[in-house]
C-alpha cells in the first residue's frame, strides 16, 4: 500500500492548546502521532498522488478546535482548507481524536476516530500516558474503582447509583474540584493512578466521547478495563480479541451480576495480557500499522 499526504496549509497543524484534556497529557495526540509514523516510514509514501492507493489529510482536529473555542470558530476557514486540498474524497481518509470529529464536511472521506460518538467512524485508541515512575505492585482493595467526573455522561451517575451500596467499588466523583485541584490530584499525587491499581477492575464509563482514557491507563497499568457507553469503540476489533482482555456493557442495569460473575483470578489474567497487547498494539506508533490494515480492508 502506498500513501500520499496531501499537502495542507501549516497553521492546520497547530502545535498547542491552551487546555489540555486529560489534565495530565501533553499537546500530543493521535494525529501527530500517525503523521509521524508516516513520515518515519518512507516505504509506506509516494510523492505523487497518481501513484497512490490513499491520500492522508494531516489535520490537527484537536488543536484546531480547541485554539477556536472548541470549534465555535474557525470552521469556515477548516472548511475551505479540506475543500481546497483534497483531490479524491473516495481515496482520502484522516484520524482525529476530537470527540466530536472534524466537524466539516468531508464527503466519502474514511474517518478514523478516537471516541467516536456516532456509528459513523473507524475506531482508533486514545493515548495513554507512561506511567514508570508508579509502583505497580500496590496490594488489591477493590474489585472495580473509577475517579473521574460525573458531568461528563449521564451513564457515570447511572453506574454510581446501581454500584453505590457496594463495599468492593470505589467510585469518585471529581466533578465538583476547581482544575486547580483536578492538576494536584492527577499530576502530583497520581491518586487515580493508585486506585487503578489497586483494583481488580476499572470501571470506564463512556465520557464526552465514546471512549475513555483511563480504559487504556487501565491495560498500560496492567488491569483489567470495563468500557460502559452506549457505543462499543474498543478499535481494531478484527485484529484484537477484546473479550480476552476486557469487559463491555452498553448499559448500566445488571452491572451487579456481571461483576460478581468474575473471580480475581481471571481479572489478574485479563489485565496481564491487557497490558501485552498495550503494549505491542495500542502505544505511541504501535497502533498505527493497524490502520494500514483497516484501510486494506475499508472497500472489500
Amino acid at each position: 500500500m502506498k500513501i500520499y499526504i496531501l499537502p495542507i496549509d501549516k497553521i492546520f497543524q497547530p502545535g498547542s492548546v491552551p487546555f489540555r484534556y486529560p489534565i495530565y497529557s501533553k499537546d500530543y495526540g493521535m494525529e501527530q502521532d500517525f503523521l509521524i509514523y508516516l513520515l518515519k516510514h518512507q516505504e509506506l509514501r509516494v510523492s505523487k498522488p497518481e501513484e497512490s492507493d490513499w491520500h492522508y489529510l494531516p489535520i490537527f482536529w484537536t488543536n484546531w478546535h480547541i485554539n477556536h473555542d472548541y470549534a465555535k470558530t474557525g470552521l469556515a476557514e477548516l472548511q475551505r482548507e479540506v475543500k481546497r486540498v483534497i483531490l479524491d474524497d473516495k481515496k482520502t481518509f484522516t484520524v482525529s481524536q476530537y470527540a466530536l470529529g472534524p466537524l466539516v464536511d468531508m464527503g466519502k472521506t474514511v474517518l478514523f476516530l478516537s471516541s467516536r460518538q456516532s456509528e459513523k467512524g473507524i475506531d482508533i485508541p486514545l493515548l495513554s500516558p507512561f506511567y514508570k515512575e508508579i509502583d505497580h505492585l500496590l496490594n488489591k482493595k477493590y474489585l472495580a474503582g473509577f475517579i473521574g467526573s460525573f458531568k461528563n455522561h449521564h451513564i457515570r451517575k447511572k453506574m454510581f447509583k446501581e454500584l453505590s451500596s457496594r463495599k468492593d467499588v470505589y467510585i469518585s466523583d471529581s466533578s465538583k474540584l476547581t482544575r486547580r485541584a483536578i492538576a494536584k490530584l492527577v499530576c502530583n499525587e497520581k491518586r487515580f493512578v493508585k486506585n487503578i491499581l489497586e483494583s481488580y477492575l476499572v470501571l470506564c464509563p463512556r465520557g464526552v466521547g465514546g471512549d475513555s482514557f483511563r480504559f487504556y491507563d487501565a491495560m498500560q497499568l496492567g488491569v483489567a478495563p470495563f468500557l460502559i457507553g452506549d457505543i462499543d469503540t474498543r478499535p481494531f476489533k478484527k485484529f484484537i480479541d477484546w473479550n480476552k482482555i476486557s469487559l463491555y456493557s452498553n448499559k448500566v442495569k445488571g452491572l451487579n451480576q456481571l461483576l460478581d460473575s468474575f473471580n480475581n483470578s481471571d481479572l489478574l489474567a485479563m489485565g496481564k495480557e491487557a497490558q501485552v497487547v498495550w503494549e505491542n498494539q495500542l502505544c505511541y506508533q504501535k497502533w498505527c500499522p493497524l490502520v494500514i490494515k483497516e484501510l486494506k480492508n475499508v472497500y472489500d
